[in-house]
């Protein structure tokens, strides 16, 4: 068998198109990028989930080939937007797989949506909420740039004036196997972000942490949990290798399983793409864990 084609293509949700690269057939998988990408993080394993699955990979409103509005970046508007996708493409339902802030976005959406929502993965993160419980002078020193994209104005200004080197610092310090992120890969984000609205939409997402962690308090305070099984991943040189991470998941999910990727970064899905699926493909497929 060849490879499975990846078309492209754009949907209209709620006033904002949004694109999204689509392989394969069969059951539904959303996956959903982080920050400071797009859904071409996507493509070191797209092609071999799309043999089982019809793979649909957006790019968040505000990141990639989507619209960058000037508001709606709160977790429950941006989850609401691939809600929104997954029925304009015919679906009702959808496996999740979210690595950074679509891991934000799929935890939002399955709190909101959770007969949408059937299996969730998330990759390299905690709770939003619970990052902050726990904000130490270690975390802090970890996750500055959280305290620095929440601010008004001041990233942009800085930021703008050398988006390929700001980019390539976390490019640089997140990842482990940094031959994963190639040269290609990391010139296609700068444009990415270069594009109008695009920096200032991605520092929006950072800035409607009061309304996601609002919201989130809202559910702890009710009792509101994750009822569908849950993946948690994260690299071993990546920021959640600092904590607790499953034991922090099992608080938010009533089946939580997980395990460290050696050997990573933060970049899970291109630095080590074979170790990825070999998660992944079992959860998905609803096998016991071993």
């Amino acid at each position: 068998m060849g490879q499975p084609t990846v078309a492209t293509g754009v949907k209209q949700v709620d006033g904002v198109r949004l694109h999204y690269l689509r392989a394969g057939a069969g059951p539904l998988l959303v996956l959903l990028h982080g920050w400071p990408q797009t859904s071409d993080c996507w493509r070191p394993v797209l092609a071999d989930l799309a043999a089982d699955y019809t793979v649909v990979a957006p790019d968040l409103r505000g990141y990639g080939l989507s619209d960058k509005p000037t508001t709606g970046y709160d977790k429950r508007r941006m989850a609401a937007d691939i809600a929104g996708l997954v029925e304009a493409l015919g679906f009702e339902r959808a496996m999740v797989v979210g690595h950074d802030r679509g891991a934000r976005v799929g935890h939002r959406w399955a709190l909101d949506r959770p007969d949408q929502v059937e299996r969730l993965a998330v990759l390299d993160i905690v709770p939003t909420r619970e990052m902050f419980r726990r904000l130490d002078a270690s975390l802090a020193s970890a996750y500055w740039h959280w305290l620095f994209h929440m601010q008004p104005d001041l990233p942009e200004r800085l930021v703008g004036r050398d988006i390929r080197g700001y980019l390539e610092y976390f490019f640089e310090r997140w990842t482990y196997n940094r031959h994963g992120l190639t040269a290609d890969a990391v010139d296609g984000y700068v444009r990415a972000f270069s594009r109008p609205g695009a920096l200032r939409a991605s520092l929006d997402d950072y800035r409607a942490l009061e309304e996601d962690t609002a919201l989130d308090d809202i559910d702890a305070a009710e009792g509101r949990r994750l009822a569908m099984p849950l993946l948690a991943l994260w690299g071993s040189a990546g920021l959640p290798a600092r904590l607790p991470t499953l034991e922090i998941w099992r608080d938010y999910g009533d089946d939580v399983t997980g395990a460290e990727i050696p050997e990573c970064g933060h970049f899970i899905p291109e630095e080590q793409p074979e170790a990825l699926l070999a998660h992944l493909r079992p959860f998905l497929a609803g096998e016991a864990s071993r």
